[in-house]
């Protein structure tokens, strides 16, 4: 067997692992990153994040030329070249995957391919390979999880993953689930032509958005899906032949539908059975995910864990924050006392952004916080993109007139909410922030907007005055 010695052994090549071993290279360590699959990037570049959004900008183009006959403008319908759809997702991805292994190559990461298992505290087997190190970063990811519940498998049964993967649209299409994946998915899939139903068991879409902003999504997803079933819940399914049958339990009243396929989105699960964790005393929560410290150490010094398989917010930003975090603690750099602030993102259509304090969160807290929105409606952009189902919101804390939190719907609300973020984090004032020039016009405009809103302001919308 062969051995080998590394400052930094990184599990998984991910968003969490590369980024982890990325910086620890750029801070001299001697690096080894270990990755099962033969292409770095984990589940986001090869079976989330990257793949759904490249999908989501074809299904925006569909959906955009259906929508130009308002403009005067008309196109035939659009017709699908599958093969070709999944040729271009495929070659993008490959693309993505060898800039990241030739990046890490020249940083002088040494990338193992292969399944690692911890044998102790300060050793990895992978394959022939020892290594022993001074301390290992876990960045396994997560997967999806199948209820088992539901007692089905099979082909007509798909997780994310195979969804992704495009191997046919069928022509009607199960969610269950209306999660962002599923309601991602289902946008995605409806605009490639399948029939969608999308059933979630709680009375709302996106469950724990604040729901100001879900209001749109809901109102264009019910125009573009086949149906949109709350307060609902799957009872059963059933292989019948080519389909599945499924029983739909909608508050008592019980119906069966066939579906030529049923995506399941309704969560994931930690990626660690392979690692001997506990065997080596790292402790796991009751869901089997990674427990750690602000700094991201496990219960073993030598170990630390980021990303997913820390549960918690499940996002790839996320846990090259957390990667960040855990090579300044092994490198001895200073811990910030508190969490970076974290944006979240749901890439429906139109778009759902946040971050700081949620409305949500402030009544359930007794937060003392005004509210503020700027509809556009109001914004000119909005209106020659024919764009105006959307909103703006901050959350401001009315004694010091700090903004506390911030959240947007509309097209490109991921795009515009990374002012917010540095607003919050800034500690600015609501003043401070709208006395910022924003061009014109521009959606960035209704940020400043909804900021001058608090004083009663503002140049495009009507709110009450306010000293200051």
């Amino acid at each position: 067997m062969e051995n080998l010695k590394a400052n930094v052994v990184v599990i998984g090549g991910g968003p969490g692992g590369y980024a982890s071993a990325s910086y620890a290279a750029s801070c001299g360590k001697k690096v080894i990153l270990i990755e099962k699959n033969e292409r770095l990037g984990g589940a986001c570049l090869n079976c989330g994040c990257i793949p759904s959004k490249a999908l989501l900008h074809v299904a925006e183009a569909v959906y955009g030329a259906r929508a130009a006959e308002k403009f005067g403008l008309g196109f035939s319908e659009p017709s699908l070249d599958l093969a070709k759809l999944t040729a271009w997702k495929s070659e993008m991805i490959e693309k993505l995957g060898r800039g990241m292994k030739d990046l890490g190559g020249r940083r002088g990461i040494e990338i193992i391919q292969g399944s690692a298992t911890f044998l102790d505290q300060r050793t990895v087997k992978v394959a022939d390979k020892r290594i022993t190190f001074e301390h290992a970063i876990i960045a396994t990811g997560s997967t999806p999880a199948l209820p088992k519940s539901l007692k089905i498998s099979g082909p007509l049964v798909m997780t994310s993953t195979e969804a992704l993967q495009l191997q046919e649209i069928p022509k009607r299409l199960l969610v269950i689930g209306a999660g962002y994946i599923g309601m991602e998915l289902g946008t995605v899939y409806a605009a490639l032509g399948s029939k969608v139903t999308v059933v979630e068991v709680l009375p709302r879409i996106l469950n724990g958005v604040d729901s100001d902003l879900i209001r749109y999504v809901e109102e264009m997803a019910k125009r573009r899906l086949e149906k949109l079933m709350l307060n609902t819940k799957i009872a059963g399914l059933e292989n019948c032949q080519n389909q599945v049958k499924a029983v739909i339990d909608a508050g008592g009243n019980i119906t069966e539908e066939l579906f030529d396929r049923v995506l399941v989105s309704t969560g994931r699960a930690p990626l660690t059975a392979e690692l001997r964790l506990e065997e080596i005393g790292v402790r796991l929560d009751e869901r089997g995910f990674v427990r750690t410290d602000s700094a991201k150490r496990t219960s073993v010094p030598s170990i630390y864990a980021v990303g997913d398989v820390t549960g918690g917010v499940m996002l790839a930003h996320k846990a090259s924050c957390d990667a960040r975090l855990a090579i300044d603690s092994i490198m001895g750099f200073p811990i910030p006392k508190s969490f970076p602030l974290i944006p979240a993102v749901v890439f429906t259509d139109p778009e759902v952004a946040w971050c700081g304090v949620t409305e949500n969160e402030a009544r359930s807290s007794g937060t003392p916080v005004q509210v503020i929105r700027f509809p556009w409606t109001a914004s000119g952009r909005a209106v020659t993109m024919d764009r105006t189902d959307g909103v703006t919101k901050l959350l401001i804390d009315p004694a010091t007139e700090k903004i506390i939190g911030a959240g947007i719907c509309g097209k490109g609300a991921g795009e515009l909410i990374t002012e917010t973020v540095l607003a919050i984090e800034g500690e600015m004032t609501a003043k401070e922030l709208g006395r910022r020039v924003h061009p014109h016009p521009t959606l960035s405009e209704t940020v400043a907007e909804c900021a001058e809103m608090f004083y009663g302001r503002s140049t495009s919308a009507f709110s009450r005055k306010r000293n200051g």
